[in-house]
Parts: C-alpha cells; sequence; structure tokens
C-alpha cells in the first residue's frame, strides 16, 4: 500500500490536484467502466435472445422458444448484472454527494 500512497503523493503534486480528489475522481471513472461493461454485456445478452428483459427470456425458456441451455445460465447472468448495476450507481450517487 506504501507504494500506493507514494505514487498518490506524486500524482496529486504533479497535478495539483489533493489526493482526496484524485482517489474520489478514480473510483468514479472505475465505477463508470464497470457500469458501461455490464450494460455492454446485458445489451449482448438482450440482443442474442431478442429479449428486454430477463423475465422475458425466462419465459422464452418456458415456452421452448429457446433452448434451455445456455439460455439459463444466461438469465442468471443477467439478473446478476442488473443487480450489479444497481449496486454501482447506488455507489456513484453516494460518492457524487460526498
Amino acid at each position: 500500500m506504501s507504494d500506493n500512497t507514494a505514487i498518490l503523493e506524486r500524482v496529486s503534486k504533479i497535478l495539483g490536484v489533493p489526493q482526496k480528489e484524485l482517489v474520489r475522481k478514480g473510483l468514479e471513472g472505475l465505477l463508470q467502466t464497470q457500469l458501461r461493461t455490464c450494460s455492454a454485456e446485458i445489451n449482448e445478452i438482450k440482443t442474442k435472445y431478442n429479449v428486454k428483459t430477463a423475465a422475458e427470456l425466462e419465459k422464452k425458456i418456458q415456452n421452448g422458444n429457446v433452448e434451455e441451455h445456455p439460455a439459463w445460465e444466461d438469465v442468471i447472468l443477467l439478473e446478476n448484472l442488473e443487480e450489479r448495476i444497481k449496486s454501482i450507481r447506488k455507489e456513484l450517487t453516494a460518492l457524487r454527494h460526498e
């Protein structure tokens, strides 16, 4: 961790930005990147099955409109990604209101 502290101090001096702000902006950038990555994965799954929601994909599986495998795994992945997006958005909101 001390290496990171030293880097943070140096970058803070170079950019003239307080360390706390550098950390906040770094976290915000990381969260935004993760948000985009999750959104892209969600869009890929939705496009693959031509659905708008995980529930719609689940219904297609139950009706036999798509093969159960790997569609069930994709339902689970889709639900997990949607939950992750909610968590990321919550943290972004908290970070922006600090």
